[in-house]
């Protein structure tokens, strides 16, 4: 937090460059009067020169900016007595900067102290040369240059440590970095151009990370930004039909990244800007039941928007509905420690899963309208007692299930569940297995995968190994098969690998050997695989119901950059 405060002042000093022309110094104001000042002289480390125009701040109990002369020499007046940070913030050189005494970190910063004696002198930098980025952002419809774009290296906290605009040529080059892994944004004055991350990204977590070495310049790191398409419509609340206000989660159909979060107003219009592809929307507003489009609950079954480049697609208005309410308790015949969830099946999928309280047995769920059928399972911590899962109401089997039927707004108390322990050792699970279509893939095709002999219900995470790229996730049904399409990246390497299904706490439940051939055409290279991202499908966890809707929509407002890579084929 320190850090990021201070990257603001080194902004709010570049604002104040105004300022400096007519005055020469900035200082916020202060109810003491001014004691002292401070003042020293700044140089470049490998030869001692003194560097002109460097931003000098002291932040203390006022703050205050300036520019070093020609000499390289500065002078804060006008200080409160106190302790004050000071910070040397060499912008557009090949200079790092950094705070007094020669620390990169704010928290490790030396304060130089202004009492009443008055100037204190000699508070110098010598500031050594920092790694340099380097490339060229382009259009990737013609290839042509973009000028002004901003360009920004984030380091792993995603704060700013450097940025800088391409010219005319397209060209930029960031320099002044301590040595590390960063992330580069790129954000066009175009707002019909998407922002994104190096390599093809749009989402902070999966930017591929460019290695900086001090003194050294790391070029090639170009970015060609796409015509934003648009996704836009109205959401409306079903049982008056008047607008609501909420969000709009945008999720790649095929790679799972998500595009940046789209907000409806007070008048319940969106319009959400994408990079050309398939998409799959899910809607949000508080005290509603969330929502995939078109009416769908959850991920597998929800309908599919393509958009191109350029492209209004419109008329996408989702009526959401208040949520139904089941709730009851779960007992169990026994005071060991378990853990006991509840599951909602609806069409054979499973589409909500929630914990009961581990002390009453009490549990509340959410759902949409329709017919479910409701079964109670249980875990014990030591594994040696098990007990059989039962359905509403007492029974076995699915089949002999009593569905429990709701509309929005209803609420169904007393769907009660007794669980009975069973102290002789279950019989031996299943091997979970994997099979394929398949034995070889090109890198950015897809690849069908079926499996058998997983825990009904169970999301299995699926990893392209030796250096593991994350695939995606299937789920389970009720018989413990699943199926589904995997695609392999286009940065796929090509070679002999291993598909492997992970389970909790990312155990390798089963793998199989894949081939994977070269992809026809190679996109831009990174320098760390990017990990594919989870969806926001309900394969399991209760969408938040109203309570947890509550403040979901500020809390998360400060989304702004989210993820999809496109695959060069």
């Amino acid at each position: 937090m320190a850090r990021r405060r201070a990257f603001i002042r080194a902004v709010v000093g570049g604002v104040a460059a105004f300022a400096l022309a007519l005055g020469g110094v900035t200082a916020a104001a202060a109810a003491d009067d001014p004691v002292g000042s401070i003042s020293g002289t700044v140089t470049r480390a490998d030869d001692g020169a003194p560097v002109e125009g460097v931003t000098v701040s002291a932040d203390g109990p006022t703050w205050a900016s300036t520019t070093t002369d020609a000499s390289g020499a500065y002078t804060l007046p006008g200080l409160v007595s106190g302790s004050y940070i000071v910070t040397f913030f060499p912008e557009g050189t090949d200079l790092k900067r950094e705070h007094w005494q020669e620390t990169f970190d704010y928290d490790q910063a030396t304060p130089v102290v202004v009492g009443a004696d008055g100037d204190v002198v000699g508070i110098d930098a010598s500031l050594d040369e920092g790694a340099a980025i380097e490339g060229t952002v382009t259009r990737e419809d013609d290839g042509s240059p973009i000028e002004s774009v901003a360009v920004q290296a984030l380091d792993s906290l995603n704060e700013i440590v450097g940025a800088t605009t391409t010219d005319a040529s397209g060209a930029y080059r960031l320099g002044g970095l301590p040595e590390g892994q960063y992330r580069v944004r790129f954000g066009a004055p175009d707002p019909e151009l998407m922002p994104e991350y190096w390599g093809d990204v749009y989402d902070f977590a999966f930017g591929a990370r460019v290695s900086a070495v001090e003194k050294q310049t790391v070029s090639g790191i170009d970015a060609s930004l796409v015509i934003a398409g648009h996704l836009s419509g109205t959401m409306t609340r079903g049982a008056d039909g008047q607008p609501v206000a909420g969000m709009v989660l945008v999720y790649d159909v095929f790679e799972s990244y998500d595009q940046p979060t789209a907000y409806a107003g007070f008048d319940g219009r969106f319009r959400a800007p994408v990079a050309p592809g398939t998409y799959k929307l899910l809607f949000l507003s508080d005290g509603l039941k969330p929502e995939y489009w078109k009416d769908a609950e959850i991920w597998e079954t929800a309908t599919t928007i393509t958009v191109a480049a350029g492209q209004e697609v419109a008329g996408i208005d989702p009526v959401l509905e208040p949520t139904a309410v089941i709730s009851g308790t779960v007992t169990v015949d026994s005071a060991a420690p378990s853990e006991i969830r509840v599951e909602a099946w609806q069409n054979g999928q499973n589409v909500r899963t929630i914990g009961a309280n581990a002390v009453t047995g009490a549990y509340t769920m959410h759902v949409s309208k329709g017919p479910y059928i409701l079964v109670a399972r249980i875990e014990f911590a030591d594994g040696t007692i098990t007990a059989q899962p039962q359905y509403f109401d007492g029974v076995a089997t699915a089949d002999e299930a009593t569905p429990i039927v709701v509309v929005p707004g209803q609420v169904v108390t007393g769907v009660d569940f007794a669980l009975t322990v069973d102290t002789v050792a279950p019989e031996p699970q299943p091997t979970p297995t994997l099979t394929l279509t398949a034995s070889s893939v090109r890198a950015g095709g897809d690849i069908t995968v079926s499996g058998s002999g997983f825990a009904p219900g169970e999301v299995v995470a699926f990893e392209l190994r030796s250096d593991p790229i994350a695939l995606g996730s299937l789920t389970a049904d009720q018989s413990g098969r699943l199926g589904g399409t995997l695609r392999i990246p286009a940065s796929a390497p090509a070679g002999a690998h291993t598909l492997v299904a992970l389970g909790a706490g990312a155990t390798v439940q089963a793998s199989i050997a894949i081939q994977v051939t070269a992809a026809a055409a190679t996109g831009a290279a990174v320098t760390g695989p990017a990990t594919a991202a989870d969806r926001l499908a309900d394969t399991g966890g209760d969408v938040p119901g109203a309570a947890l809707l509550t403040g979901l929509f500020l809390a998360i407002v400060g989304l702004a950059l989210v993820r999809r890579r496109r695959v060069h084929g």
